[in-house]
């Protein structure tokens, strides 16, 4: 079963997010902030994690490095209700595989987690190269 990592300070939202996900076939993991996020990465195995970039203490743009240096063929999808093309650029720069401002339309959501476990499961099976951090 897949597995998904859900990074989101907002407790209404990370409850939306863990929903649509497990209604979706998917398992989660939640946490609140991205010191635990680092904690529960580095000791579990997940196959994509979804963050948002705007929280206290370490933020999304700051963990990603650090999930890349943890394990770089794993999916990170960012999400911001402060969106910008600067914020966008960093967060590609940073090790994101895709962005998507909030609000979040579950239909586009559902898409890209289907499109990234697809490839994934293609990479596992050497059918495709790995995922840059672009996406590309």
């Amino acid at each position: 079963m897949v597995r998904i990592m859900i990074i989101e300070d907002d407790e209404e939202m990370r409850s939306l997010l863990k929903d649509f996900f497990e209604e979706e076939g998917f398992e989660t993991d939640s946490v609140s902030n991205g010191v635990d996020a680092l904690r529960m990465f580095s000791e579990d195995h997940f196959d994509l994690v979804i963050t948002d970039i705007r929280m206290p203490g370490l933020t999304g743009l700051d963990i990603l490095p650090r999930i890349r240096r943890l394990k770089p063929e794993t999916p990170i999808i960012v999400m911001t209700a402060y969106g910008s093309e600067d914020v966008r650029r960093r967060a590609f720069e940073r090790g994101a595989t895709t962005y998507l401002e909030k609000p979040i339309q579950m239909s586009k959501l559902r898409t890209v987690i289907r499109e990234m476990v697809s490839r994934k499961e293609l990479e596992k099976l050497g059918a495709m190269p790995s995922l840059n951090k672009e996406g590309r």
